[in-house]
C-alpha cells in the first residue's frame, strides 16, 4: 500500500485507541513516544519499509494529539457547563426535526457558550419554522454529550455534536447569517423530501425519502416496514453510501458520456450530494472514494481501492477524530473493506469454477458475491451493536438490490419532473411506487420467516465466532499453498447453524420449555415458551434497541412467529414502550392488560390503536383470570386495595409442567402482603423480582413464602438505586441463585433438564 494508506491506518488506530482504550491524560505521552520512534525509522535498511514506518508513526502521533486536542478544547468546555442554564445565540444549521415526543434542531453556537456544533431539544411545545441560516436566541439547560444513562456514549460526539441543550425559555429569531448560500445543500435536501411527500403515497414516501436523502425519520415511524427492513438486514439500503454514489455517477455518465470532462463535472455534484445527504460518514466515505476514482485517470494515476478507502477514512477523522466511535462509520468502512480486500479474490475464485453464463446469471452472481464480501466484515459489528444477526440479508439483497438502484435513479427523475409539472410527477411516482411496494413486500415476507433473525447470545455467539475461525483457517491454509475445497468449511458453518436452530427448537420440545428474562435495559420483558405455545409478559425498557425488537428477534431465534398472549402487568413505559413494535412484528393471539389505569398511562391509547390496527383482540381484566397457551398455564392475579399503578398491576403465575414462575411486575410490599392474605403465593421455582429490585419490594415474609430456587432481577442503568443492596442481600438469603440482566444479559432458564439457571 502507498504511504497515504499507512498514514491513514496509523491515524485511525491512534484515534481508536484514544476512543476506546486510553485515558485522555495519557495521549500526549503516547504521541511523544511515537514521534521518537519515527526518528528511528531511518535505521530500517529497506527504503519502502522505512517510508511506511515513518508515515505510520508520525500519523499515529498526530492521531493521538488530534483526539486529545478535540476533546480538550471542544468537548470539555461543554461538559463543564452540564446542568447549568445559559442563554445562547446560535446559527441554525438545518431544518427542525419533528418527532412524536420531541423536536430538535442542529445549531452552531455563536455567543453565550463554546463556539461549537450542537443539538437543541424541545420536549414540550413546538419550535417555529426555522430555516438554515437563521440566527436564534434562547435559554437552554446544558446536558452531557459524552455520557448517556450513566455510561459513555458516542452517538453525539461521533457526529460532531459536542453540546446538547434543552430549551427552557421561548426561542426567538434575531436575524439571518450573511452566508446563507452555504446552506444550499440543506435546502435542496429539504426540497427533495417535500417533493417526495407531495408526489408519493404515504406507504412509499418514507422509503423513497430515506433512499434519496438519507433521512429515515419518517421511515422509523413506519414501524411495520422499518422493523421488517431491520429484520431482513437491508437498512444499509437507505443509508446513503457507495451504491447511491455509483448509481448517481453512472446515471450522469450515461447521459453525458464517459471522459475527463464528465469526470470533472461529476466532482462538484458528488460534493453537493454528500452535503445534501447530511454529511454522514457513509456518504462522505463514498464521495471521497468516488472522487479519487474519477480523478485517477484525469491525473494519469491508477485508482487503488485500499488507498481510496484509507484516504476517505483520513478525511473524516481529520475533521473529527472522535468520529471513529460512530457505529455508522464503522459499519460503512467495514462493508467497504470487505469489498476492497475480499471481492477481487472471490470473483477470481468464482470465475475459475463458474464460467460466464449470461448477463442475468452473472449479474445475480456478482450481487451475491458483493453482499457476501461486505457482510463478512460488517456482520460482527452489527451483531455487537444491535444484538441480532439477520439470516436472509443475502436473499433480500439478491432479490431487491437492482430494483432499489432503479428506484434511486427514478426517484430523482420523478422529483425533477414533479418540480416542473406536478401532475406528471405524481403519475410517474404512481408507477415507481409499485417497485417500492414490491421491495417492501419482500422484506416483510422474509422478516416473518422463522429464524429470520438470530438473537446474538449464548450458542449463537459461539457459532458466529466459530464460523469466523473456520473462515480464517481456510484462508490461511490456502495462502500457504495447501488449498482445501471451499465446500468443506461451508458445510461446517452450515452444520453449526443448523445445530443452533435445532437447539432452539429442541429446547422447547414437548414436555419442556423455557423461561427467558430478556435484557431490555431498565425495564422488563419475560418470554414463556414451550413446543405448543408462547406468552410474553411485559415489553418495555431503555437502550438503543426497542424492547419490541429485542423480544421479536428472540422469538424468531427460537422458531416462534406467533405468541398466544401478550400480558402487560401495567402500562408504565419501562414495561410497555415496546408493545407497538412487537404487535407489528409478531402474530399476537390476544393482548391482556388491567382494565383500570391512571393519568400516567399515556401509552394506553397508542397501544389500543396499534392492537386495533393489527386486529389483535384486547382483554381488559379486573379480576383473577386464567389463560392457557399450549402447555403454559397462566394465572393473572390482581392484588386488592387502593394503591398506585405499580401496586394495582397484574401479577402473573405461570406453570409449565412441574415448574412454576412468579412474575411480579412492579408490585411492591403492599401488593405482596395482599397476595399473601389471599393465599395466592405458592412455592415457586423462578421469581422475577418485583420493581427491578426496588427497596419497596421483595419483603422477607413474601420471599419466605415464595421459596424460589432462582430469583431474576430485570434491571439496567437507572438513577433509582435499583436493585437495592438490602434487597439483593435478602434475595441471596432466601433464594439459591440470584441473576441480573444487567450482568448476565438474557437470563434463560430451561425446563425439563439439568440446565436450570443457564444464562444466555
Amino acid at each position: 500500500m502507498r504511504k497515504l494508506a499507512w498514514a491513514a491506518l496509523g491515524f485511525a488506530a491512534a484515534a481508536g485507541l484514544a476512543e476506546y482504550v486510553l485515558h485522555v491524560e495519557e495521549l500526549p505521552f503516547f504521541a511523544a513516544a511515537l514521534a521518537v520512534l519515527a526518528l528511528a525509522s531511518p535505521l530500517l535498511k529497506n527504503r519502502v519499509r522505512r517510508g511506511q514506518a515513518l508515515a505510520l508513526c508520525l500519523a499515529a502521533a498526530l492521531g493521538f494529539l488530534s483526539w486529545w486536542g478535540y476533546y480538550t478544547y471542544r468537548v470539555l468546555p461543554c461538559e463543564a457547563l452540564v446542568g447549568e442554564d445559559i442563554t445562547v445565540t446560535a446559527t441554525v444549521r438545518d431544518y427542525v426535526e419533528r418527532h412524536q415526543d420531541y423536536e430538535r434542531v442542529e445549531v452552531r453556537i455563536l455567543e453565550g457558550g463554546p463556539k461549537v456544533k450542537g443539538l437543541l431539544y424541545l420536549y414540550e411545545g413546538s419550535l417555529p419554522e426555522l430555516e438554515p441560516g437563521d440566527i436564534i436566541r434562547t435559554e437552554i439547560r446544558v446536558s452531557s454529550a459524552v455520557t448517556r444513562q450513566g455510561e459513555r456514549s458516542r452517538i453525539y460526539t461521533s457526529q460532531g455534536h459536542v453540546l446538547l441543550g434543552y430549551i427552557q425559555e421561548g426561542l426567538s429569531v434575531t436575524g439571518r447569517t450573511g452566508y446563507g448560500w452555504l446552506y444550499f445543500p440543506q435546502r435542496l435536501s429539504h426540497g427533495v423530501q417535500r417533493l417526495c411527500d407531495e408526489l408519493f403515497d404515504g406507504d412509499t414516501a418514507p422509503f423513497v425519502k430515506g433512499l434519496l436523502t438519507g433521512n429515515t425519520d419518517d421511515l422509523e415511524e413506519d414501524t411495520e416496514n422499518y422493523t421488517a427492513m431491520r429484520t431482513a438486514g437491508v437498512m444499509h439500503i437507505v443509508a446513503v453510501s457507495g451504491m447511491h454514489m455509483f448509481v448517481l455517477v453512472g446515471f450522469l455518465q450515461l447521459l453525458l458520456g464517459r471522459g475527463r470532462r464528465t469526470s470533472l463535472l461529476c466532482l462538484p455534484l458528488i460534493g453537493l450530494f454528500a452535503l445534501a445527504a447530511g454529511g454522514r460518514p457513509s456518504v462522505v466515505r463514498a464521495a471521497v472514494m468516488q472522487a479519487m476514482v474519477l480523478l485517477a485517470p484525469v491525473v494519469g494515476r491508477e485508482a487503488d481501492g485500499r488507498t481510496c478507502l484509507c484516504a476517505a477514512l483520513l478525511a473524516l477523522l481529520a475533521a473529527n477524530p472522535m468520529a471513529i466511535g460512530g457505529v455508522g462509520l464503522q459499519l460503512s468502512f467495514a462493508c467497504m473493506a470487505g469489498l476492497v480486500f475480499l471481492l477481487p479474490r472471490m470473483m477470481q475464485w468464482m470465475g475459475e469454477r463458474l464460467p460466464m453464463q449470461n448477463g442475468l446469471v452473472d449479474y445475480a452472481a456478482g450481487n451475491l458475491v458483493c453482499t457476501v464480501c461486505a457482510t463478512a466484515f460488517s456482520a460482527p459489528l452489527a451483531a455487537l451493536y444491535f444484538g441480532q444477526l439477520p439470516l436472509f440479508s443475502l436473499v433480500a439483497n439478491l432479490l431487491t438490490l437492482s430494483v432499489v438502484e432503479f428506484i434511486f435513479a427514478g426517484g430523482y427523475v420523478v422529483c425533477a419532473l414533479g418540480a416542473v409539472h406536478p401532475a406528471a410527477g405524481r403519475a410517474a411516482a404512481w408507477v415507481l411506487s409499485w417497485a417500492v411496494r414490491a421491495c417492501l413486500l419482500v422484506y416483510r415476507a422474509l422478516a416473518e420467516i422463522p429464524f429470520a433473525s438470530l438473537d446474538v447470545s449464548g450458542r449463537t455467539l459461539l457459532w458466529l465466532t466459530g464460523a469466523y475461525v473456520v473462515a480464517v483457517l481456510w484462508l490461511a491454509l490456502r495462502k500457504r499453498g495447501r488449498p482445501i475445497r471451499a465446500d468443506i468449511p461451508l458445510c461446517l458453518v452450515l452444520m453449526g447453524l443448523a445445530a443452533v436452530l435445532l437447539q432452539g427448537k429442541l429446547a422447547i420440545r414437548r414436555g419442556e420449555g423455557m423461561v427467558s428474562v430478556l435484557d431490555v435495559g431498565q425495564g422488563e420483558c419475560v418470554v414463556l415458551a414451550d413446543s405448543e405455545g408462547a406468552v410474553v409478559v411485559d415489553c418495555g425498557g431503555s437502550g438503543m434497541n426497542s424492547a419490541g425488537d429485542i423480544a421479536a428477534n428472540y422469538l424468531l431465534s427460537i422458531g416462534k412467529t406467533r405468541i398466544d398472549a401478550l400480558v402487560l402487568t401495567h402500562l408504565h413505559a419501562d414495561h410497555a414502550n415496546g408493545v407497538e413494535t412487537l404487535l407489528y412484528r409478531t402474530d399476537v393471539g390476544c393482548l391482556v392488560m388491567p382494565s383500570d389505569g391512571d393519568d400516567s398511562d399515556w401509552q394506553r391509547e397508542d397501544i389500543l390503536r396499534a392492537a386495533e390496527r393489527e386486529d389483535v383482540p384486547v382483554r381488559l381484566i379486573d379480576e383473577q383470570t386464567h389463560l392457557q397457551a399450549g402447555g403454559i398455564g397462566l394465572d393473572l392475579l390482581l392484588p386488592e386495595g387502593e394503591r398506585d399503578t405499580n401496586e394495582r398491576g397484574i401479577v402473573a403465575l405461570a406453570s409449565m409442567g412441574d415448574m412454576r414462575t412468579l412474575i411480579m411486575g412492579d408490585a411492591g410490599q403492599e401488593a405482596e402482603m395482599s397476595l399473601l392474605a389471599e393465599r395466592a403465593v405458592p412455592d415457586v421455582d423462578i421469581l422475577v423480582v418485583g420493581h427491578h429490585g426496588s427497596r419497596s419490594a421483595s419483603g422477607p415474609v413474601f420471599l419466605r413464602a415464595a421459596n424460589a430456587e432462582t430469583a431474576v432481577v430485570s434491571v439496567g442503568y437507572n438513577t433509582y438505586g435499583h436493585p437495592a443492596p438490602n434487597v439483593l442481600e435478602r434475595l441471596g438469603y432466601y433464594c439459591d441463585t440470584v441473576l441480573r440482566t444487567d450482568e448476565q444479559g438474557n437470563v434463560v432458564v430451561r425446563l425439563g433438564g439439568e440446565e436450570l439457571g443457564e444464562t444466555g
